[in-house]
């Protein structure tokens, strides 16, 4: 408390505009749009802006792997955050998970002044949490992955990184109805060059694809949410355009993205979260268009929070739904959970409309992209058990777990349980997205199985019954065991030819007793 009316004081004599005498100005504006925003000049600005407004507070959401806060800067109207849930919703934003992506951070502090000078119509209908910068150690680098060479935006199931680990941990803690990853997409890139054009979206959104999270959040995001977001951000002089990626040449393809669960936005979509992504425009280097890139995502922002609060009764009935849906289900014999899918062509629809900008013409205009696969269909899908086991001995997978804050059980008891166990027969190599990775060929069957006092029990009937299967499963392309991203923690040594797998399967509920897993196993 001494120390936040120091803090307070120290603004109030020696920092211009306290109170907003003078208004702040970000970094950025300050260097007149020719540096980026750096580290310590943020935390100045920030501090700035918390002691000058009420609706405003700041805190650290974690550390960075080379030590460095991370703020999270908390917008209400009400006198707690959040104490309104049930008339208003909690919206979460983050940016720059990716260092060398920068227009959504310097877009972030313009909103957060913004906010607090004129945000009251936007934040009668929510709180927001907005985060504007994940990754400052790569930012300082000017590199896109953090300082322990991880792709925080590939990080989302191994949770290895400080970074991820943090943001979750603050997404776990407020159950955001709506979340927002802010990226942008560099388009100068040679296969495009090379044909004769490149993009020329200056905002690009892409909603949830995983076929797991709830249709009505799936349908919702992409026919009514992506066209108003749409329609606000050309109203501002932008162009704008559904989330692609790939390219439309020979022996390549178009897709809205990816369904994997390892990045922020289909992360926190599968607690059946309205989830979203967005990608600005990037011109090469980091700083070249930075004015018009910035302001592009100051324009998406605002697009994107008054969408949030146009649709804010619908949006509220949709998650809750969809969340208790899921609960109840988790358990129900025969609940299907898809463990692969991807992206696939639509007869009739093998061409995507989209603003191109001619190298040949050098002008702006709208083409008829080939190759576009559009519709994502489920490679295989598994009936969803009522819980799973392993042995306590295996602390790494706890650990992990725990960072995912799920809800886990041990055994009170020595039992002898049927349950269904895996045998690895192979592993291969294989393509999921475009991307290398590993299909696992496993054999399973009925099996009594022997568990001992103080073994792990995980039921699937809570918030991450999706998550759950997805990570534990061998063969979901999604699994803990072939995680292509943070290959030096995952959990390879699972997969043994010829061996068990040694995550059980509970297929249907039984009676037995279990206790909470205590804070610490002997």
């Amino acid at each position: 408390m001494i120390k936040n009316i120091f803090l307070h004081v120290f603004l109030l004599l020696v920092i211009p505009g306290f109170g907003y005498a003078v208004e702040p100005q970000t970094p950025l504006e300050r260097n007149n749009y020719s540096a980026l925003s750096n580290y310590h000049d943020i935390q100045r600005y920030l501090a700035q802006l918390d002691a000058g407004s009420r609706i405003l507070t700041m805190s650290s959401m974690g550390t960075s792997a080379q030590g460095r806060e991370i703020p999270a800067l908390y917008f209400t109207l009400d006198k707690t955050f959040g104490s309104k849930r049930d008339k208003k919703l909690i919206v979460l934003v983050y940016c720059q998970q990716h260092g060398n992506e920068p227009s959504g951070k310097e877009a972030a502090l313009v909103m957060a002044r913004e906010l607090t000078k004129r945000g009251r119509n936007i934040l009668k209908y929510l709180d927001l949490i907005l985060v504007p910068q994940v990754n400052p150690d790569g930012a300082d680098m000017d590199q896109r992955r953090n300082a322990n060479d991880m792709d925080l935006n590939r990080n989302h199931v191994i949770l290895s990184e400080p970074e991820s680990s943090a943001l979750h941990a603050l997404f776990l803690k407020w159950m955001p109805e709506v979340t927002l990853d802010v990226h942008e997409y560099n388009a100068i890139t040679e296969s495009w060059i090379s044909n004769g054009f490149i993009k020329d979206a200056e905002e690009m959104i892409g909603g949830v694809t995983n076929l797991n999270i709830g249709p009505e959040i799936i349908a919702f995001s992409r026919k009514v949410f992506i066209p108003q977001f749409g329609k606000r951000v050309r109203a501002d002089g932008f162009s704008f355009a559904r989330y692609i990626v790939g390219a439309p040449f020979e022996n390549q393809r178009i897709r809205h993205s990816t369904t994997a669960i390892n990045d922020g936005r289909q992360s926190m979509g599968i607690y059946n979260s309205l989830s979203f992504i967005i990608e600005g425009k990037r011109y090469g280097n980091v700083i070249n268009m930075i004015e018009r890139r910035t302001k592009g995502q100051v324009v998406a922002l605002t697009a994107f929070l008054e969408t949030v609060a146009q649709n804010r009764k619908k949006i509220s009935e949709i998650v809750r739904l969809s969340r208790e849906h899921l609960i109840n289900t988790a358990s129900e014999k025969g609940d299907s959970i898809y463990i692969q899918m991807d992206y696939f062509p639509v007869p009739g629809q093998t061409t995507l409309t989209f603003p191109i900008f001619d190298l040949y013409a050098w002008e702006h205009v709208v083409r008829e992209l080939d190759h576009y696969e559009p519709q994502v269909r489920v490679k295989k899908g598994i009936i969803r058990p009522y819980a799973y086991l392993f042995s306590s001995e295996q602390q790494r997978l706890i650990q992990l777990l725990r960072k995912h804050e799920i809800d886990m059980h041990v055994l009170a008891n020595d039992n002898s349980l049927e349950l269904e166990v895996y045998t690895i027969v192979q592993v291969t190599p294989s393509v999921d997205e475009d991307k290398d990775s590993e299909e696992v060929d496993a054999a399973s069957r009925l099996q009594a199985t022997a568990m001992k006092q103080g073994d792990i029990v995980v039921f699937l009937n809570q918030p991450a019954a999706n998550l759950i299967p997805l990570m534990l499963e061998p063969q979901s392309t999604w699994s803990v065991v072939t995680e292509r991203s943070g290959r030096k923690y995952r959990f390879a040594e699972f997969l043994r030819a010829g061996e068990l797998y040694p995550i059980y399967r509970l297929p249907k509920s039984v009676s037995i007793e279990t206790e909470p897993l205590p804070d610490s196993l002997p």
